[in-house]
């Protein structure tokens, strides 16, 4: 009974009450660890709550049209939410992220909205495949970084995103990922990974978070306990990694340990992990499901917390992606995340127009009863309420004006696109060549592109253009959409594409086994006698799936169709980087080769490497 009454005590709490203004964060900064205790102390169920879940706030309501509309200014309903539910963090995407003003506006509002203490502005600019804001400078991704491998770029990558995020009013950003991708079929991480080899992993990881670190952005490894070595995306399914503990702790579990000192948090992945965590869990529609790593508490806290001492910030991964969405109940997954050791709970409900309100009301009424019954959850919230607002008092998160005309000059300034340049170039990898590369351009040519996506081909067909003015010669350019994967190529149909034709660029997307149509291609080229490069765009894993390849280039990046920003064209610069080290005109060439593969490239049947780690031609 008195356990009861003293948790009872503790659900009511008092409140804080008030915005905290700046002068008072400073004191607390003095001593973070007393100054979060006493915080937390004063806080109501509802304030700590609020400061574990991190919402997105992607659409709100209705346009003209009756589409959801994107969330891009203030609106007077987002900030009652903030405000109401005392939310402490949001997570901005794509969708709101169109230019530097609107930005600026969008974030400074989120944060007069608060109720208390200063929000986690957060957001996914990993570099890549993954970015967010719509007019900023990407950087060419992790892989390609892995390719130059250069400590020195991964660091300068770092400082290029973290000037211009904190310019803009974030203090967060989820990356870098220290997944290892040891799986070449991995759907969802790939080029997102710096390479398989765990020291490479580490070393780029470490330089990246040093960077970004000198202006003031927050970071987060991802995804523990690791997901690279899976075959499944989770965004619509939930992988099992059938690998045994000895080999997790000797590869996967390599970069946490030897960076979670260095960064700000960890973010779990939605895998099971069987010989980590082997108890079953019941799904929805009754049927039993292992434990994925998000909602395992001997995963997150008898090993991350426990056993490897970690003190920092857990995050789940979005808990609206199909791995748990599709699985378990909203409510209910939220409680297991936070009981297995969760301290913030990312995107726990879609909440997209008033009505949805009703949502995040019913979920504090949860978890209000959920504590009433189990002391140990009300213990999980009051210390991850407690590590939560020690880590803004220690990263000394303050609410100030954004800059406009500063972030206005830094946001993909000049000398930001011309590093972001200058890392792609470096990462170019030339994984075969049977004498085409560099090739060499006539006054008059005529080249013809192959893709999966129009938007592949028209940047492909810009920088040909820019190619052609920069050499003075004439480059006729046609183009093709052709799905690769698919199997409804017509021989008579690719003979007339190609035919006249000097070269062709074939431009591959993550290679399966069996890419029908991509190898039609190769076939019918070369029965006319037409040269062709392939252009592994994404993945360097494709020249494993085609027979007869002569020359083959790693770019690491293009156009990517990221599944949480569908249709979307981004990494420009991987595209400019590998044309301009394709061609010499004169003697002339823009761009070598100089990276080398940061993975192993195994046969399609996976059984042998045929290009390994290291591996890369030059001219």
């Amino acid at each position: 009974m008195k356990k009861l009454l003293l948790l009872l005590i503790a659900l009511s709490g008092t409140s804080l009450g008030a915005v905290v203004s700046n002068d008072a964060l400073k004191q607390y900064w003095q001593s973070p660890e007393t100054s979060a205790k006493q915080i937390v102390n004063e806080m109501s169920f509802e304030e700590k709550i609020g400061q574990m879940l991190m919402f997105d706030f992607r659409k709100w309501g209705l346009d003209e049209q009756q589409n959801k509309k994107a969330v891009t200014e203030p609106t007077s309903d987002i900030s009652n939410i903030v405000k109401q539910y005392h939310l402490g963090s949001v997570i901005l995407f794509r969708e709101n992220l169109i230019n530097i003003e609107q930005m600026a506006k969008l974030i400074d509002s989120l944060q007069q909205a608060r109720s208390n203490l200063p929000l986690f502005i957060s957001t996914d600019q990993e570099g890549g495949y993954v970015t967010r804001l719509q007019q900023g400078t990407e950087m060419p991704g992790n892989m390609a970084l892995g390719a130059t491998r250069s400590p020195t770029l991964a660091s300068i990558s770092g400082m290029v995103h973290g000037y211009e995020l904190s310019n803009l009013g974030f203090n967060f950003n989820f990356g870098p990922v220290v997944d290892i991708n040891n799986n070449q079929n991995n759907p969802v991480i790939g080029v997102r990974s710096y390479s398989d080899n765990p020291l490479l992993v580490t070393d780029l990881a470490r330089s990246y978070i040093d960077g970004i670190h000198q202006y003031g952005i927050m970071t987060s490894l991802k995804h523990f306990p690791g997901h690279g070595n899976v075959a499944t995306d989770t965004h619509f399914a939930l992988p099992t990694i059938n690998i045994d503990e000895q080999t997790w702790r000797n590869f996967e579990l390599s970069p946490f340990v030897a960076l979670m000192d260095d960064s700000d948090a960890i973010m779990t992945a939605h895998v099971v992990v069987p010989a980590l965590d082997s108890n079953m869990l019941t799904t929805k529609d009754n049927t039993q499901m292992g434990t994925p790593a998000t909602l395992s508490r001997k995963i997150l806290t008898d090993i991350l917390r426990k056993e490897l001492s970690y003190s920092g910030l857990i995050i789940t991964d979005a808990m609206d992606m199909g791995a748990i969405a599709s699985n378990f109940d909203k409510n209910w997954s939220i409680k297991q995340a936070i009981m297995a050791g969760n301290d913030i709970v990312l995107m726990p409900l879609a909440v997209e127009n008033q009505d949805d309100v009703q949502k995040i009301e019913s979920l504090y009424q949860y978890l209000k009863q959920e504590a009433i019954k189990d002391p140990l959850l009300m213990q999980q919230i009051d210390e991850s309420a407690t590590r939560i607002v020690k880590t803004k008092l220690a990263k000394k998160l303050a609410v100030n004006e954004i800059n406009i005309p500063l972030a206005n000059d830094v946001v993909a300034s000049p000398l930001n696109k011309d590093i972001e340049n200058k890392v792609a170039e470096a990462s170019i990898t030339l994984i075969k060549n049977n004498a085409l590369l560099p090739y060499k351009l006539q006054p008059e040519n005529k080249i013809v592109i192959f893709s999966d996506e129009l938007p592949r081909n028209e940047l492909i067909a810009k920088h040909l253009k820019a190619l052609s003015d920069t050499f003075a010669v004439n480059i006729d350019i046609t183009d093709y959409v052709v799905k690769m994967m698919a199997n409804d190529s017509d021989k008579d149909t690719l003979t007339k594409q190609i035919a006249g034709q000097d070269l062709v660029l074939l431009t591959t997307y993550n290679l399966t086994n069996n890419p029908y149509n991509a190898q039609a291609i190769i076939d019918v080229a070369k029965a006319q006698n037409v040269p062709v490069v392939v252009i592994s765009s994404r993945n360097p894993y494709d020249i494993a799936y085609l027979d007869n390849v002569d020359a083959n280039i790693a770019i690491y990046g293009i156009t990517g169709f990221d599944v949480t920003n569908n249709v979307r064209n981004s990494l420009e610069t991987n595209i400019r980087s590998g044309i301009r080290t394709l061609f010499e005109s004169s003697g002339k060439i823009l761009n070598y080769p100089h990276g080398k593969l940061p993975v192993d490239i195994k046969s399609a049947d996976l059984e042998q490497v045929i290009y390994p780690y290291g591996h890369g031609l030059s001219y």
